[in-house]
């Protein structure tokens, strides 16, 4: 009886075993052969990581939750501002003199005067420094150099006079790299751009 019930335990696990096989290889995969060893591909979920940060104390969670609402309130300007230069550029390669690429900046002027001008004179002083920040992440040059290339070195001087007078810098970069601040507005970025925030 012994025997037998033996005989039964194996023949079961057999069984199971060439089930479980014959699934395994009903399974249809993309494959690839490298040395000639067929090797199964899959695809993996994107991840994000992020490194460990300490619990934040009061103050300082007070001025991340005030980062981010500047950063939420600029960023659309900052987007709006590189569609506009790629715009007036694809333009700009199109002049035949000085005259019409002169026609051309001035007119580009006048646009971001009317969409931005009023909303823009709203921001707080903060909110203008995290904008310049911003507009150099978007168009690949800082408020200074684009102003320079717009206007010509005379006006970009001057304004770049004027904003020193008022505690702005038009020749700022955005730097995430390096700047501890610029890092956090960049997860803040991520985190608008995915909907989390």
């Amino acid at each position: 009886m012994m025997k037998f019930m033996r005989k039964i335990l194996i023949f079961i696990a057999l069984c199971t075993l060439s089930v479980c096989c014959l699934r395994g290889q009903g399974q249809l995969v993309m494959a690839t052969i490298l040395d000639g060893d067929t090797i199964p591909l899959t695809y993996l979920p994107t991840v994000v990581v992020n490194g460990y940060s300490c619990p934040l104390s009061d103050s300082e969670l007070t001025a991340y939750k005030k980062l981010i609402k500047n950063v939420k309130k600029t960023y659309p300007y900052a987007k709006e501002a590189g569609k506009l230069l790629q715009a007036y550029s694809a333009k700009l390669a199109t002049a035949q003199n000085d005259s019409q690429r002169k026609k051309y900046m001035k007119q580009a002027e006048e646009d971001i005067k009317n969409r931005f001008g009023s909303s823009l004179e709203k921001l707080s002083k903060t909110q203008g420094k995290i904008l310049l920040k911003l507009i150099d992440r978007e168009t690949g040059s800082d408020s200074y150099n684009l102003l320079k290339d717009m206007r010509g070195s005379f006006r970009a001087s001057f304004y770049q006079t004027i904003g020193k007078l008022f505690g702005y810098d038009l020749k700022v970069k955005y730097d995430p790299q390096n700047s501890v601040e610029d890092r956090v507005i960049e997860r803040i970025i991520a985190a608008i751009e995915a909907n989390k925030i």
